[in-house]
């Protein structure tokens, strides 16, 4: 009898080791797995003034957010409104995850219960961005720049025959009643030198840290309408030599050029 017992727990603590062996893995391959496209996101919750806010989808795929948030809770979502079964949420991995960081990872659950983000107080200037290919969240509080500069080969004597000359950027204008847009009038074209017709944005008289670039290179600058901040070093391509005005709003860093 006593045999009989000890073969039986033997062979069951086999199968719980094996069977723990297999949901170890079977959890590794679900929380490692490519995460899905997603098409939209929303801002839900107590932090969000109007209830519920669409996120902007940038050209890259990623998803930002900028505004002004209150303190209390936000939930971001796979659906306009929640629908059991359907929504996901994205779901912090670590318990009082607050939504200024520097980068935290996130689960998808269905389970409308599950915490969402800490906000943890009132103020205009939130922003955050959304990562799906490596499901992370990060979030800042937008501070202004001191000045934004166009750099480049697209404007006379912005380049010589081996390098933009930094020293002679062109400073923008800050609007007198919202610190973030910037606005420039001047010509622009393909004036030689290195990389001709390109030109960038600086946030300061040398390269960086501070930068504004276009999601993919060569992107005509009539047609843009969205900047990224920092990256890879992409520029604006001027098909159209004449006078420009360019604006741009570095809160919700867009861009619009017009040729007069």
């Amino acid at each position: 009898m006593n045999h009989k017992l000890s073969s039986f727990i033997f062979h069951l603590s086999s199968f719980i080791f094996h069977l723990s062996f297999f949901i170890f893995h079977l959890s590794f391959f679900i929380f490692s797995a490519p995460a899905a496209a997603q098409d939209a996101l929303w801002a839900t919750g107590s932090a969000v003034p109007d209830g519920t806010q669409q996120l902007t989808r940038r050209a890259d795929g990623q998803f930002r957010f900028a505004g002004p948030l209150r303190a209390g809770e936000l939930k971001i979502m796979t659906t306009a409104d929640y629908q059991p079964g359907t929504t996901q949420f994205l779901k912090p991995q670590l318990q009082d995850s607050y939504l200024i960081n520097y980068g935290l990872n996130y689960v998808l659950t269905t389970d409308e219960t599950q915490p969402g983000w800490v906000v943890s107080f009132d103020e205009e200037t939130y922003r955050f961005l959304v990562d799906t290919s490596s499901r992370k969240v990060t979030g800042e509080l937008a501070l202004p720049w001191n000045e934004l500069l166009i750099a480049g080969s697209a404007f006379e004597g912005g380049s010589d025959g081996t390098e933009w000359k930094r020293d002679n950027m062109l400073p923008f204008t800050r609007d007198h009643e919202n610190p973030y847009v910037f606005t420039w009038t001047g010509e622009l074209g393909d004036f030689g030198g290195v990389e001709p017709g390109r030109f960038k944005l600086e946030g300061q008289m040398t390269w960086g840290p501070r930068e504004l670039h276009p999601f993919s290179q060569d992107e005509d600058i009539l047609s843009a309408s969205q900047a990224r901040t920092g990256g890879d070093d992409t520029k604006w391509h001027v098909s159209q030599p004449g006078t420009y005005t360019i604006t741009v709003d570095l809160f919700n860093e867009t861009v619009k050029a017009t040729k007069h």
